[in-house]
């Protein structure tokens, strides 16, 4: 069980995951809040994965088979919106909720582009629906958890980039090249 738990925190390593959060992020500097945006981020996240391979396991019909498009060039737009929005964020005050929604947002539609590959990589080596549902559970659980700890990492880094406002640019401007070298790959 610790497996699947390991490769979800993991799994929140990959740029696209920690650039949507380190861009849609508030300035909170409080580790319980960051904790709480990163949580709903990997939530958002584990829904469609948890959905989709429940009715994959227990119906053995995959729900985004016929889907004519990639799902990570959507991602790849969020991307380059949230980037976009954070460069041109004037407010000083932000509203934590609104934030909230643009993470569990932001989280439903990671999970959607990545929910084909999780589900498929390990119902193709376990017979059994009872591990099946075992190993999803276990994945965003160690999703959820990996997202709160890498947003409460970025806090506190962001933290210390706000003495050197030079780079404060830098994650937005990420964000965006990531997400338009995300839709160049995945619409080819």
């Amino acid at each position: 069980m610790l497996f699947p738990v390991f490769l979800g925190i993991i799994h929140c390593f990959e740029a696209d995951h920690v650039l949507a959060v380190a861009s849609v992020s508030t300035k909170e500097t409080s580790s319980k809040s960051l904790f709480y945006q990163g949580v709903t981020w990997g939530l958002g996240h584990s829904i469609p994965i948890i959905l989709i391979g429940a009715v994959y396991v227990y119906a053995k019909i995959f729900l985004l088979k016929d889907i004519p498009f990639s799902l990570e060039v959507i991602v790849g737009v969020v991307l380059i919106v949230a980037g976009v929005l954070k460069l041109t964020r004037k407010s000083k005050t932000e509203k934590l909720n609104n934030h909230i929604r643009a993470m569990l947002f932001i989280g439903v539609l990671h999970g959607l582009a990545g929910s084909a590959g999780v589900i498929l990589a390990h119902t193709s080596t376990q017979s059994h629906s009872f591990t099946q549902a075992l190993y999803y559970i276990g994945f965003s659980a160690g999703s959820v958890l990996g997202m709160g700890l890498i947003n409460v990492s970025l806090g506190k880094v962001k933290g210390l980039v706000g003495y050197i406002k030079k780079i404060q640019w830098l994650i937005p401007l990420l964000s965006i090249g990531y997400g338009i070298f995300m839709i160049y790959k995945f619409s080819s």
